[in-house]
């Protein structure tokens, strides 16, 4: 299979490329790994209001639309690069592709198979797509741990776990890594209770639970009274690697804090801060309004336990540095944006690491440091949706100036 471009990834930033690129006639195919498209920014929720919050969220649906109709565009899902090697300006990539674990045809939507599966998550059913999948991250049988629990229990046989994948050679002239980022693992701040104290969620959980409108699994909504945000979870935190600020956080908490007042009027949210970072255009605007919206208190909890009612209790030094303890229904930790390992084989060229730790160049540039190998999105360091589709348009860009010149056969 012969292709103009390879884009390794499928979130947002790949999908926008490839649709940018189809824009100017160039043939790509994207490559990804998980069995959906649309990474991360498929679980977000849309924030809107009474007005649009301009969170970014509908670009990904938007995005998958135009898609659709592309003539330029192949996707490969399930699929990761096994080999690579360059010659004569030509990247030739040996693809594998793993065949679905879940028919679909034959799956009726009974729900055993959720509920006899021994690992949160290994089953999933992203809220853009209506199909069950299998996460090969997570999945006990996947990881090599001996597990048939779901097929074993379908009446309908729609499972079958035997590994089936199939061989595709790929020839491009240029690669675009497009990978995404890591979400931190807020079990690395223990005294913050995530995974130990019920009721501390991530941001990325709530704007899941945000998306399918299912707070059962946590409390009924009508309960829903307090919620504390805790800011820069993994973020200007030299302790724990990331000694910088992931842009987009502020922003975040206060659009989840807006959404869950219009969605339950009851419920009151607190954030707590070290200070605002005003990445987004017209954020001092925005700050200034959510003042009015919700209370705001300059200071990072110490910790985080279950009260005696049961709820999570954070403890806090106020601004006359007296110990403070309020009890929430819910404590959300604004998680930062982290480096991600783009999945690549050893034999795939060295590229680009910046001083954060993510992969391509400190600036907008989108060069991976190797002619031909582009890099855009927030792999290259933490990003907004809207700020990942304008770098793959200036990808796009770069790309098509580069094909140009070695349709030209310029000294590169």
């Amino acid at each position: 299979m012969k292709k103009d471009v390879l884009i390794v990834g499928g979130g947002i930033t790949g999908l926008s490329l490839s649709w940018e690129l189809s824009c100017l006639g160039i043939n790509s195919i994207l490559v990804e790994k998980a069995p959906f498209l649309g990474g991360h920014v498929s679980q977000f929720a849309c924030k809107a209001t009474e007005t649009c919050q301009k969170c970014g969220a509908c670009l990904l649906e938007d995005c998958l639309s135009k898609l659709a109709g592309a003539e330029c565009s192949d996707i490969l899902v399930n699929s990761t690069i096994d080999s690579f090697r360059e010659a004569s300006r030509k990247f030739n990539a040996l693809i594998l592709q793993r065949q679905s674990q879940v028919i679909n045809e034959k799956c009726d939507d009974c729900g055993l198979c959720s509920k006899v599966c021994p690992v949160e998550g290994a089953l999933l059913r992203p809220s853009l797509d209506s199909r069950l999948y299998i996460s090969n991250n997570k999945c006990l049988k996947s990881l090599g741990i001996q597990c048939e629990a779901c097929a074993q229990i379908c009446p309908q046989g729609a499972i079958e776990l035997a590994e089936k994948t199939k061989e595709i050679k790929i020839e491009a002239s240029a690669v675009a890594v497009c990978t995404g980022f890591t979400p931190f693992d807020a079990s690395r701040k223990p005294r913050l209770g995530y995974q130990r104290v019920p009721g501390v969620l991530t941001t990325l959980e709530l704007d899941s639970l945000l998306r399918t409108g299912n707070f059962e699994p946590l409390l009924p909504a009508d309960e829903l009274k307090s919620v504390a945000f805790i800011q820069c979870v993994g973020s200007r935190d030299a302790k724990s690697g990331a000694n910088y600020c992931s842009r987009i956080c502020c922003g975040v908490s206060i659009r989840l804090a807006r959404l869950l007042k219009n969605k339950y009027p009851q419920a009151e949210s607190t954030i707590f801060y070290m200070d605002t970072q005003t990445f987004e255009r017209e954020f001092d605007k925005t700050f200034g309004q959510a003042q009015n919206e919700m209370t705001f208190v300059r200071a990072m909890p110490a910790e985080i336990r279950s009260g005696e009612d049961g709820r999570p209790e954070v403890t806090y030094h106020g601004n006359d540095d007296t110990k403070q303890k309020v009890a929430f229904d819910l404590v959300i930790l604004s998680i930062g944006i982290g480096p991600r390992d783009p999945d690549l084989p050893r034999s795939f060229p060295t590229l680009w690491n910046n001083r954060d730790g993510f992969i391509g160049s400190d600036d907008i540039d989108v060069s991976g440091g190797h002619p031909g190998i582009f890099v855009a999105g927030a792999n290259q360091g933490p990003k907004s949706i809207t700020d990942c589709v304008s770098q793959s348009i200036l990808a796009a860009s770069q790309i098509k100036k580069y094909l140009d010149r070695v349709k030209m056969g310029e000294q590169l």
